[in-house]
């Protein structure tokens, strides 16, 4: 495949990628992403042999490194735990109130949409949750907190933002991440 194709390739990852986020798995159909990125319906074959479960797996892992490239940034320039997930929960904010909140979690709409239905996806949308979770727990164990509590820590945070962008997508109002945000800072004043 030449640079040409490889670009046609990329291009259909991350456009298959904005199209789950926003409308999820059953909603997304190759035509819609053929008219998205300008590409007939056969080149989806070529390049994704296994069809829409082959694009939509490579789409959301694209979708899941780039978040998690954002968190591993966020922690890495932070000065501690509590403002790195300030930090966090601001960016989520502003990246739904920005998208008029037709984005919230890259992966959270698909993964509900295809667990016990479409094992090839859902297994990468675990896979994508447990690469978030890991970068959050070595990143806690690196200032200091024990393998245990990291660990028990980085599942409070996924699963505070992951239900508050659900319900700040479905009320239009940035108030569920804003109150998220605050149990998760209590969560680090007691630990």
């Amino acid at each position: 495949m030449g640079k040409k194709g490889l670009e046609t390739k990329q291009k259909m990852i991350e456009v298959m990628s904005g199209l789950l986020e926003e409308t999820g798995y059953e909603a997304t159909g190759l035509t819609e992403l053929g008219k998205e990125t300008g590409t007939p319906k056969g080149s989806l074959y070529f390049h994704f042999p296994g069809g829409k479960d082959e694009l939509t797996s490579l789409a959301l892992l694209h979708s899941g490194n780039q978040l998690n490239l954002f968190f591993q940034s966020v922690l890495n320039n932070s000065d501690s735990p509590t403002q790195a997930i300030k930090q966090v929960f601001h960016a989520l904010e502003t990246r739904i109130i920005s998208s008029d909140y037709k984005k919230g979690c890259p992966i959270a709409t698909t993964a509900m949409e295809t667990s016990g239905s479409v094992p090839t996806v859902s297994n990468v949308c675990a896979e994508v949750y447990s690469l978030w979770l890991k970068t959050f727990e070595n990143y806690l164990i690196e200032e200091g907190y024990t393998s245990r509590l990291a660990k028990n820590l980085s599942l409070s945070l996924l699963s505070l933002w992951e239900g508050a962008l659900l319900l700040a997508k479905l009320q239009k109002s940035p108030e569920p991440l804003r109150v998220a945000a605050k149990t998760a800072e209590l969560l680090f004043k007691q630990n």
